[in-house]
């Protein structure tokens, strides 16, 4: 299988314009680009953690629209600080794997 990686100034773009758009606890990229075996037809998956309180749909949807023009298709999974906490060892939840499997790229200092 033919493994495309995207460059580290495409994963930097990305979570500059997450960070710019909705000022994220966290950003968690995982799956085959997180383990180094991204495919023709893979995406970028990006876990977003929020503050609770966090509106996730109207969340998802401005960071989709800040996406544009980015290469790469993209799966961006918002979810809270409660989420976490709740339901964050459900092994039938993907925030469970994106926690364990998952690379950092951002953290808030704030």
């Amino acid at each position: 299988m033919l493994e495309i990686q995207p460059k580290p100034e495409v994963i930097d773009e990305l979570v500059r314009r997450i960070v710019e758009a909705v000022h994220p606890l966290r950003i968690i990229l995982f799956g085959s680009a997180a383990r180094g075996e991204m495919g023709r037809h893979s995406d970028l998956d990006l876990l977003v953690v929020m503050p609770d309180g966090t509106h996730r749909r109207r969340t998802a949807q401005e960071i989709y629209r800040r996406m544009w023009g980015v290469g790469f298709a993209k799966d961006i999974v918002v979810v809270t600080e409660s989420d976490i906490r709740e339901h964050g060892s459900n092994p039938y939840l993907i925030i469970k794997n994106a926690l364990e499997e998952g690379r950092e790229l951002y953290h808030s200092s704030g």
